[in-house]
């Protein structure tokens, strides 16, 4: 018996639950159920559109009244629930697809329930509607209603189906190459209806467009986690700003990275156990440099960010910049560090802490050799 994909086996299953409940019903039941879910589908596409289009004039007011909150925001240390609040604030200000998302999830359930609430006031409701005297069914036009029905039933599983298929194909084209693509490929009905259907359809629309607002996603995403560590890294407690203002000192702009890149280089030790979780168990601890700093524990990025943060409480322009640094191996790995402006000679330095306590990475001239830069913030 040759094997037969379950992406078929479910179409069956669908075609065959849907022709059986069809005949169970009988022809007219089952007509007003065809009836009813083209009915619910026409409203959800007609509150989608609306949401979208209202989302979409709503749109810039809702940035001005973020601009506005953010304007306004006290200074000071803040508790952490609100600044949380102001960086969601900041995310609605500066990403417009999130905040074209935020409105429309904000708006279409209202836009839903109004056309619901339409629909029934334009047509009456069961208890309205005159009650017909039931009339006794001979077995003959008994047999003929749940014909009917199946039949019904019939056309409204291969609606399902047809729904089912969209929805893969419109999977697949998000993340072509991936497992579920590679599965639905294989199924000779899938590939049927993309070849024939969905591609004449849709298919330069996909082609032209998806990569265009896969890559504006894919760019506000990283707008999003440099923006996240920003806002949350903003807050400068007392302690860290007092600390590192005894540990930096006087001197020019270098003088006082370096010992800044010495302390932390020095005083922080690497936290396995965090790797080890993360990479064995999937579980990753998100820390603030606050936490970076009263453990003396962290990974690249935690020494990065506590550096980051101490260094702009002594008023030096400082980054952070992640993306790969060399295993010693001859291979790369994910990896952080900074970069650290000096004023008098007027250039960015470079300085990993990280791997401060392997030899000196202050300004290194063979550091590029090492480090891969991907993202800056």
């Amino acid at each position: 018996m040759p094997n037969t994909d379950l992406v078929t086996l479910l179409l069956l299953a669908v075609l065959i639950l849907s022709m059986l409940r069809g005949a169970y019903l009988g022809t007219r039941r089952t007509a007003a159920g065809l009836g009813s879910m083209f009915g619910r589908l026409l409203l959800r596409v007609l509150g989608i559109l609306a949401a979208l289009l209202l989302a979409g004039w709503a749109s810039p007011y809702a940035r001005d009244w973020a601009d506005r909150l953010i304007l306004a925001r006290p200074a000071g240390e803040l508790p952490q629930w609100k600044t949380a609040g102001y960086a969601l604030l900041g995310f609605v200000s500066d990403f417009s697809l999130l905040r074209l998302a935020l409105l429309f999830l904000l708006i279409y359930p209202v836009c839903l329930t109004a056309l619901t609430l339409l629909g029934r006031w334009r047509s009456p409701s069961e208890e309205e509607r005159p009650k017909k005297k039931k009339s006794k069914r001979r077995a003959g036009n008994a047999f003929l209603d749940r014909l009917g029905g199946a039949v019904l039933g019939l056309a409204a599983g291969a609606w399902r189906g047809a729904l089912l298929l969209a929805l893969l194909f419109l999977l697949t084209s998000v993340w072509p190459g991936s497992p579920l693509s590679r599965y639905a490929e294989s199924s000779p009905a899938y590939r049927y209806a993309q070849q024939h259907v969905f591609e004449p359809a849709v298919g330069e629309w996909i082609s032209g467009k998806l990569p265009v607002l896969k890559g504006a996603a894919a760019a506000e995403l990283d707008g999003m986690i440099r923006q996240k560590y920003n806002v949350i890294d903003r807050e400068i407690p007392a302690d860290i700003e007092q600390a590192a203002a005894k540990i930096a000192g006087s001197g020019n702009d270098a003088e006082r990275a370096k010992k800044l890149y010495r302390w932390v280089g020095t005083r922080i030790r690497y936290d396995y156990g965090k790797v080890d979780a993360y990479e064995t168990k999937g579980i990753w601890h998100e820390q603030t440099p606050r936490e970076t700093y009263d453990t003396r524990l962290g990974v690249c990025i935690d020494y990065a960010r506590l550096y980051a943060v101490m260094a702009r409480s002594v008023g030096l322009q400082v980054r952070v910049v992640t993306g790969l640094g060399g295993d010693g191996q001859g291979g790369y790995g994910p990896h952080a560090w900074n970069e650290v402006y000096s004023r008098e000679e007027k250039r960015w330095i470079e300085l990993d802490s990280t791997w401060a306590s392997g030899g000196d990475w202050f300004d290194r001239k063979d550091f590029a050799k090492t480090h891969i830069r991907q993202s800056v913030w």
